[in-house]
């Protein structure tokens, strides 16, 4: 334990220097500039002398004290204020292809796309359920998603129609 808290602390410290100079690489003269580039030059390093190996943070894990949080981005999430009506298209056969037994929905896929009705505003979520075979668990049946206007888009075609005419 007192090995690791000691590994720790020679990370850190080689952390701040190296912060340090890039400070000083960033913000200092152009005499301290040059001289961290010629103090530098002395030594290579190939990597090879740490062998400790900081894993980067999950998606999940909390933010650390300090640290900013990046922005969230939305790309393609529509806001959950607008009506929403739900369209959900099942497959042909409820039926196994393989063993004829009787499929159970294991998961589904929404997409949306923004519709609008004059001077209204919606959502129309397109939901396509999938199905898997309990008997033989190798067949899993989900309908087709319809055709959009504009080929991966978000807009109905009553929506483009009203961009046009407006």
């Amino acid at each position: 334990m007192t090995r690791r808290v000691a590994e720790l602390e020679a990370e850190l410290a080689a952390a701040a220097k190296l912060l340090k100079i890039y400070k000083a690489m960033l913000f200092g003269a152009r005499s301290e500039k040059a001289r961290i580039v010629l103090d530098g030059q002395g030594s290579l390093d190939l990597g090879d002398l740490s062998t400790v190996h900081v894993a980067p943070a999950a998606n999940d894990d909390p933010i650390p004290k300090g640290a900013k949080p990046r922005a969230r981005r939305n790309i393609g999430a529509l806001p959950k204020h607008l009506p929403r009506i739900m369209h959900a298209i099942e497959p042909e056969s409820m039926q196994c292809a393989c063993c004829q037994g009787s499929m159970h929905k294991i998961g589904e896929d929404v997409s949306e796309a923004l519709d609008i009705v004059p001077a209204i505003l919606r959502v129309i979520a397109t939901v396509r359920p999938k199905y898997a075979c309990r008997t033989c668990e190798s067949s899993i049946v989900q309908a087709p998603a319809p055709r959009r206007m504009i080929e991966g888009g978000m807009a109905t075609i009553s929506l483009i129609a009203w961009i046009v005419t407006q």
